[in-house]
């Protein structure tokens, strides 16, 4: 099928029924009793938030499941990395839809951060083992600027799965402490999402399949779509159901198509959000309580410094597609 038609049929079938699933779901979470309990650490002004619905992932992870299941009938091989990368979505979602559960229902604290990172970790190393030893497409990066594809093979394999487990470990705990205003996270993806797709199909980047292309584009519709019901106020939350599941898919595609350093580019929000919250720690750890931030993640600095929650959202986003455009440098030989 037609890159361009594929892209038009899953991004607003995705779209489509994460809306029509919020509408459904947010009411049927309420009735359950699915309230957010909001950390006592974080800014004050987001205590009144205490309740709302979580949980609200799965309004977009059932869309691109389905999609997952019915897309090898219509579109072929081609859909392959869609199906891969869903899969990966759903192992870090259900690590997100534990931690959730515990939450609402049994320790406000949710999963230990033992039990977290174990789980992580094991679905982290299963899919390095699959990407290098399993997928039938040799492994690879793309060098910046010129796109050459520097294959993996051999030892370097094992080197490699290191930095790939390591990589999505970050990058899926990055995204989920992103999502700490209403809409942000949503808002980020959404970007995020179009521009990779863009750089795919438009930027030639080599070995890419249609497949990343239409998981991309998925990504942005489902995160479009449950903006609906999360934008300010949010109706409902995501949780870690949907954020560490969001965490893993953008990780995912990055290292499937070669690029993942377009992440300290494209989504440099993404991996300083994580960063903020490291450096505050070192930093208030090593002058015995001293603070860089107001608070961290890095959006509850800003929320300090007198922005409101809509303000931080609009500049992020502003950031973010002012990143996806200097994105563009990196895969521009390819372009015409």
């Amino acid at each position: 099928m037609n890159v361009w038609l594929g892209m038009l049929i899953i991004t607003l079938f995705v779209l489509a029924l994460t809306v029509l699933l919020g509408l459904i779901g947010v009411p049927l979470l309420r009735r359950l009793r699915m309230g957010q309990r909001v950390r006592d650490d974080g800014p004050e002004t987001h205590y009144a938030k205490s309740g709302t619905p979580t949980m609200g992932g799965l309004f977009f992870l059932i869309p691109i499941v389905l999609a997952a299941i019915a897309g090898p009938l219509f579109f072929g091989e081609q859909f392959r990395p869609f199906v891969v990368l869903s899969i990966l979505m759903v192992l870090f979602g259900v690590v997100g839809f534990a931690d959730d559960f515990v939450k609402v229902r049994i320790d406000r604290g949710g999963l230990t951060v033992g039990q977290k990172t174990i789980l992580l970790g094991l679905f982290s190393v299963a899919f390095a083992v699959y990407y290098l030893w399993l997928s039938p497409v040799e492994p690879f990066i793309l060098i910046p600027f010129s796109l050459q594809p520097l294959m993996i093979t051999g030892w370097w394999k094992a080197l490699y799965g290191v930095f790939v487990v390591l990589y999505l470990f970050y990058i899926s705990n990055s995204v989920n402490i992103t999502d700490g205003l209403d809409g942000l996270l949503s808002s980020l993806t959404t970007i995020f999402g179009l521009f990779i797709a863009a750089y795919l199909v438009v930027g030639r980047v080599p070995y890419a399949l249609n497949g990343h292309i239409w998981y991309s584009t998925a990504l942005a519709g489902g995160t479009l779509g449950f903006l609906v019901h999360n934008r300010y106020p949010a109706k409902v939350m995501m949780g870690d159901t949907g954020s560490q599941a969001l965490g893993a898919g953008i990780a995912g595609v990055c290292l499937l198509t070669g690029m993942p350093w377009i992440l300290l580019i494209t989504g440099f929000i993404f991996v300083f959000e994580g960063l903020s919250v490291v450096i505050q720690v070192l930093y208030f750890r090593h002058t015995g309580g001293k603070r860089i931030f107001r608070m961290s993640p890095i959006h509850h600095h800003f929320e300090l410094g007198g922005w409101s929650e809509q303000k931080v959202v609009r500049v992020f986003a502003a950031v973010a597609v002012l990143l996806g455009f200097i994105g563009w440098l990196f895969v521009w030989p390819f372009v015409g």
